[in-house]
């Protein structure tokens, strides 16, 4: 498989996820989520997609099959020569699939970007799409995230992991803009729905520049967030 380019998306809920992916969707990427995952079986067993559902589930699926599993499924569907954004990513494991996989033999054709946006910020975000199955009080909101920042469980959730990995790759290249206009996140809940997703949701999903630069920072966004862009 020859993929020219694969961009990893992570950040908690709300945190504009979704923009970033419309971002590169409109420079021609394929965005996945790897809350897809979840959500079609959540589908099959007739439970509704809530949030928790979503979490709850992503975690199932870890603890039976590894924690990569959602990153494994995923890249079996990637075609070559296409490019890709993976939203959702919300576990150390998923990034190491997508690593092990794809930079190596002297290629980096996989990169992480981790979202950074304030806690009042998101849960504005998340009141404005009155999304089925989000929280309604930032107390509530609050507590969905301590149990996403800091799941004891080791092959469940651990977004802030994956945004440690983030911060710790990102000494070579920062890529922190302010934003003079708001974006809305459309989602994430393991919308991961994390379409991430987390899109554990996050499929949720936005300037000028070409996004097949080989350059690893894409640092072309004017949004109410910050994007730390990370190596492979």
């Amino acid at each position: 498989m020859d993929v020219q380019r694969i961009i990893g998306v992570c950040g908690l809920n709300a945190s504009g996820k979704s923009t970033v992916c419309n971002f590169y969707k409109n420079k021609g990427f394929i965005v996945i989520s790897l809350s897809d995952i979840i959500r079609k079986t959540l589908k099959e067993r007739n439970v509704p997609e809530t949030r928790d559902n979503l979490i709850n589930l992503g975690n199932e699926l870890r603890n039976k099959s590894g924690a990569g599993v959602l990153a494994n499924l995923t890249i079996e569907k990637l075609n070559g020569n296409t490019n890709y954004v993976i939203d959702s990513i919300r576990h150390p494991d998923e990034v190491n699939s997508f690593r092990n996989k794809f930079n190596r033999d002297g290629k980096k054709l996989f990169n992480l970007i981790g979202i950074d946006s304030s806690v009042e910020t998101r849960f504005q975000r998340i009141q404005s799409r009155k999304r089925e199955g989000d929280t309604t009080t930032l107390e509530e909101f609050m507590s969905v995230e301590k149990r996403e920042m800091n799941n004891p469980d080791p092959k469940g959730q651990q977004v802030s992991k994956v945004l440690e990995i983030n911060s710790n790759s990102n000494s070579n290249s920062n890529s922190n803009s302010n934003s003079n206009s708001n974006s809305n996140s459309n989602n994430d809940g393991d919308s991961d729905s994390d379409s991430d997703s987390d899109s554990d949701s996050d499929s949720d999903s936005d300037s000028d520049s070409d996004s097949d630069s080989d350059s690893d920072s894409d640092s072309h966004f004017e949004l109410s967030f910050k994007i730390r862009t990370i190596g492979g």
